[in-house]
């Protein structure tokens, strides 16, 4: 009977590494951690994720070339670069001519995409940093990117709100500013992250309290969806209204 219990002990906490280290990848145990594994596998992440760039051309190229075809030359920062995923998409992009920050908190993932990207060292800066505190002033990058990476934060919806504050928003003078690129992991495996997944209509209820139009849900991997939306000055303006609104009723 004891050796059974052990058994069952043995097995429940085989489950629950699993879910952690597995499924979830560190994300219940803190950002450090998160960006421990990623390192610990930094040399190998390529060739386990298995990326095939007509793929990644046709689903991410393609759509960012697309809204980067009236500004050509214009910066993106990609948040959660790991191994310089979306860097290299967009350099394969002939109509793109313009830079790229990638930003990570894996030093070895950096490691890799340094190297992976040294043929256009000139175009491309990486920063080590934590995607919860971006270190750019609000406002001020035509677009942003961010791949299988929000799930993972300490505050998915706070880390997204911080995607959108650096976001410069379209205006008349810069229609083509704005853009927001992320993921939402969808699946059975997201059931098994609370906290840390939305369904599709509570994604949609947090990006619409947040000053994006343009939104745009769409089927990508078996266990991802892709968003694309974007930031306007006449909604950020809006919502800084109703901010201040609800900010005058809290002080009377």
């Amino acid at each position: 009977m004891n050796f059974l219990y052990l058994l069952i002990i043995v097995f429940v906490v085989g489950l629950f590494l699993y879910w952690q280290f597995i499924i979830a990848e560190g994300a219940y145990f803190g950002a450090r951690l998160v960006a421990l594994l990623y390192d610990w596998t930094a040399e190998r992440y390529n060739s386990l994720k298995e990326f095939e760039d007509k793929f990644e051309d046709e689903a991410i190229g393609e759509p960012l070339a697309n809204r980067l075809y009236q500004q050509p030359t214009a910066t993106v920062l990609d948040v959660a670069t790991g191994t310089g995923r979306v860097p290299l998409i967009l350099f394969r992009l002939s109509s793109y001519q313009g830079k790229v920050i990638g930003l990570d908190r894996a030093s070895k993932m950096l490691a890799i995409a340094r190297r992976d990207t040294a043929a256009y060292h000139n175009r491309i800066t990486f920063i080590q940093a934590d995607a919860m505190a971006l270190p750019f002033v609000s406002n001020c990058l035509p677009m942003v990117t961010c791949l299988e990476a929000l799930e993972f934060l300490p505050h998915p919806e706070k880390g997204l709100h911080e995607l959108v504050r650096v976001l410069a928003a379209s205006s008349p003078k810069t229609p083509d500013h704005g853009w927001l690129m992320t993921s939402n992991r969808i699946g059975w495996e997201a059931r098994l992250m609370p906290g840390k997944t939305w369904r599709r209509e509570q994604l949609v209820a947090i990006l619409n309290r947040l000053p994006l139009r343009y939104i745009d849900i769409l089927p990508w991997e078996t266990i991802y969806d892709m968003l694309f939306c974007q930031k306007t000055i006449t909604t950020y303006l809006a919502v800084l209204k109703c901010n201040d609104v609800w900010n005058t009723n809290d002080t009377k």
